[in-house]
C-alpha cells in the first residue's frame, strides 16, 4: 500500500512495456519485503539479533530507498526484533542513512521533497524533508515499542499467573498433606489408645466370665474390638503416605501459561509417587528453566522429560535457542543448584554457540544415597 503511490506515478510516466517491467519488479520486491516483515515481527522475542535478522533489516532498508514511506515500516518493526536499546541503535542508523541519502540526492540533484516542501528552496526543503522522515520515524517506532510492550505485559502476566497456580496446586497438596498427618495421629493418639484399652478389658472379661452366659458375646466383643484397631492402624499408615503431590498437574499448569517458547512436556505415569520436597525441587528447576529460557534463549521450543530410574529420578530440560559459548552462572542457576544439593541431587549444563542449552538434573530417592 505504501508504495502505490509510486506505481501509480508511474502509469502517467511510463510507456507501457517500461510500465509493465516495473509493475513486475514492484510486485516483486513487495512481496518479498512482506515476507521479511512477517520474519522479523512473527513474535516479540526482545533477544539478540540474528544475522538473518540482520540481512533482512538491510534488505528492507535498501528498499526504502526506492518508497522512503517504507523506512516508517522498518523502524516499527525494530522493537519486536531486539532490546530497546539495540533498537534505538539501529533507529539512530537508520536516521544517519536517511540524512546521507538526501545529501547524496541533493549533490546528484535528484533530490524530491515532501509535498508540503515542493515549492520551497533547497535550503528549508532539505532539513524539513530529514526532519518529516525522522518525526514519522520515531512515531513508527513509538507504536511498534507500544505493541511489544503490551504484548510483553501479556505474556509476562500470563507466565506469572500460571507460576501462581502451578505453586497453589502445590501449597494445597502440601496444605492437605499436613492436615492427613493430624488426623492420623490424632487417631493414633485418641482413638487407638482407646481401642487397645477395650480390647484389653474385653479379653480380661471373657476370661472371668468363662462358663457363664455372657461368655459368648464378650469373646465376639473382643474380636470385634482386634479387628477395629486393626482397621484403625490401617487408615492410620494411609494417612501418612507422604506421596500425595500432584507434580504433573503442577508442571502442566506452568507449561500452560508459557505461549513462546512452546514448551513440550513428557512426564511419566507416575508421578504421585514423588514425595512432596522432591517434588517441589523438580517444579522450581523446571520454573527456573522456563524463565531463563524466555529472557536469554530466544527459543521456540523447550522440551522438559521426566523419568524415574532405579536411583531416583532424572529430569532433562533443553531447548532450540541461541546458546552462548560458555556457561554464566547467575542468581537462579545457582539457586537451583543448591536446591538439589539439599535433597542430594546434583545438576549439569550444556552449552554451545547456536546449539541450545541443555539442564540435566538428577535426584536420588529417599534412604538413597546421593
Amino acid at each position: 500500500m505504501v508504495t502505490l503511490p509510486v506505481i501509480v506515478d508511474q502509469w502517467f510516466t511510463l510507456p507501457a512495456q517500461p510500465r509493465a517491467s516495473f509493475w513486475g519488479l514492484e510486485l516483486v520486491l513487495c512481496i518479498a519485503f512482506g515476507l521479511a516483515f512477517w520474519w522479523n515481527t512473527r513474535s516479540v522475542g526482545g533477544g539478540r539479533l540474528t544475522r538473518v535478522g540482520v540481512a533482512l533489516l538491510v534488505f528492507q532498508m535498501a528498499l526504502s530507498t526506492f518508497s522512503p514511506e517504507i523506512a516508517f515500516i522498518v523502524a516499527a518493526q525494530l522493537p519486536f526484533m531486539m532490546p530497546v536499546r539495540q533498537a534505538l541503535k539501529w533507529l539512530a542508523a537508520q536516521s544517519c542513512a536517511l540524512v546521507v541519502l538526501v545529501v547524496v540526492a541533493l549533490a546528484a540533484r535528484d533530490f524530491v521533497p515532501v509535498d508540503a516542501l515542493v515549492h520551497a528552496p533547497v535550503a528549508i526543503s532539505a532539513p524539513g524533508t530529514i526532519v518529516y522522515m525522522l518525526a514519522w520515524m520515531c512515531f513508527a517506532f513509538g507504536a511498534g515499542y507500544l505493541a511489544t510492550s503490551e504484548a510483553r505485559g501479556h505474556r509476562d502476566l500470563a507466565r506469572a499467573n500460571a507460576e501462581l497456580l502451578a505453586t497453589q496446586a502445590l501449597l494445597s497438596d502440601g496444605t492437605r498433606a499436613a492436615e492427613r498427618l493430624r488426623i492420623s495421629r490424632e487417631l493414633h493418639d485418641v482413638v487407638g489408645h482407646h481401642l487397645v484399652g477395650l480390647s484389653v478389658n474385653l479379653q480380661l472379661a471373657s476370661h472371668l466370665a468363662a462358663g457363664c452366659a455372657a461368655e459368648q458375646p464378650l469373646s465376639e466383643a473382643s474380636v470385634v474390638a482386634r479387628v477395629l484397631l486393626t482397621e484403625v492402624r490401617e487408615v492410620v499408615g494411609a494417612l501418612r503416605d507422604p506421596r500425595q503431590t500432584d507434580l504433573r498437574r503442577a508442571l502442566e499448569l506452568l507449561a500452560g501459561g508459557v505461549a513462546e517458547p512452546r514448551i513440550h512436556l513428557s512426564l511419566p505415569d507416575d508421578l504421585d509417587k514423588v514425595d512432596p520436597a522432591r517434588a517441589h525441587v523438580l517444579f522450581r528447576c523446571v520454573q527456573e528453566a522456563i524463565t531463563n529460557s524466555i529472557k536469554h534463549s530466544g527459543a521456540r521450543n523447550l522440551w522438559v522429560e521426566l523419568q524415574q530410574t532405579g536411583a531416583g529420578w532424572d529430569m532433562l530440560v533443553r531447548d532450540d535457542g541461541r546458546g552462548a559459548a560458555s556457561v554464566t552462572t547467575g542468581n537462579g542457576l545457582k539457586g537451583m543448584s543448591e536446591r538439589l544439593e539439599e535433597v542430594g541431587g546434583k545438576l549439569k549444563l550444556e552449552t554451545r554457540a547456536g546449539g541450545g542449552f541443555t539442564l540435566h538434573a538428577c535426584i536420588p530417592a529417599p534412604g538413597t544415597p546421593s
